[in-house]
């Protein structure tokens, strides 16, 4: 069996991701209820898990990890409420917006909010790790730099 081969078995042995709809991100606990989001919500995604710590979370879509052995890894497509897709609430204060977009091409960072548990009474409404290094970037947010840098390059 190749290296590459042998690290994604040992990823699924470890079983559900932290922040997937099997594993508390908090706690790590398996003791877990995934259910779909009411309709009346409409700022969270279509489905919240929760845990008996008390956690609640949108999340993650295990399939769509690019590197299981990477906790921190980014997804291979934006997910289904990324506030980079067209039309996203986040998008609707176009000046919000536009302050936004300047400070991450001034070199700010965006992060995903998938499988980070919810806390309505924080600025962004979710418990972001405080270390940097735990933080998984947006892929929304990779995809727009990559086609800002993109067109950069171009007006050379």
């Amino acid at each position: 069996m190749g290296e590459a081969k042998r690290k994604r078995a040992a990823a699924l042995e470890r079983g559900p991701w932290p922040g997937g709809p099997g594993r508390c991100p908090v706690c790590l606990s398996t003791r877990v209820m995934t259910c779909d989001t009411p309709e009346a919500v409409e700022f969270y995604g279509r489905k919240l898990t929760v845990c008996r710590c008390g956690a609640a979370w949108e999340p993650i879509d295990e399939s769509a990890i690019m590197d299981r052995d990477d906790e921190t890894s980014s997804f291979t497509k934006p997910c289904d409420n990324c506030a980079f897709r067209p039309g996203s609430p986040e998008q609707a204060d176009k000046a919000k917006w536009g302050e936004l977009i300047a400070s991450l091409k001034a070199g700010g960072s965006f992060h995903c909010h998938k499988g980070v548990p919810i806390a309505p009474e924080s600025k962004d409404g979710f418990a972001y790790p405080s270390e940097r290094r735990k933080l998984r970037f947006c892929r929304g947010y990779l995809d727009a730099l990559g086609k800002w840098w993109k067109l950069e390059r171009e007006a050379l």
